[in-house]
């Protein structure tokens, strides 16, 4: 089901009008509870990742903030700010395609180790890193310089 679910992910990344595509699923019992992808410039929002945005319909469809027994696929690990939320949800497992430093530019990450992280977090989900790396690095490998000096400048 993993498969499926990150497919479904990559369909989400593939809507984002992002310099950066992201796209995530969230689930529970092999149900989905969200899909969503990174909206921050239709949104005017800075905090609208994809995470982030899948968070709140899924606290949303379980009329709760934590999401415990929840698996999130995401077709990119997720950032200092995603895990932190992710972490207080309580969530079970992060799935993640293609890692943070491959896909976006140095200038515009938080560089902290996701194990370092982890150590201190509150909540510790378990974490199946470069899952279908590949199909997830692809989506934003198109125009991929554009986008990388769009979103340097953004």
């Amino acid at each position: 089901m993993d498969k499926e679910f990150m497919a479904l992910a990559i369909g989400q990344a593939k809507k984002s009008d992002e310099p950066l595509k992201c796209g995530v699923v969230i689930v529970k019992n092999a149900e989905i509870l969200a899909q969503a992808h990174n909206s921050q410039r239709a949104d005017k929002d800075a905090s609208a990742h994809a995470e982030i945005n899948a968070i709140r319909l899924a606290g949303k469809r379980l009329d709760s903030k934590n999401l415990e027994g929840c698996d999130v696929f995401c077709t990119c690990e997720p950032c200092v700010m995603c895990m932190a939320a992710l972490s207080y949800a309580k969530v079970k497992r992060i799935v993640f395609g293609a890692s943070l430093d491959k896909v976006s530019p140095p200038k515009k990450l938080i560089s902290i180790a996701l194990d370092t992280f982890l150590e201190k977090a509150p909540h510790k989900p378990s974490i199946l890193r470069n899952f279908m790396e590949e199909e997830c690095s692809r989506i934003n490998e198109q125009g991929s310089r554009r986008s990388a000096l769009e979103h340097l400048r953004t």
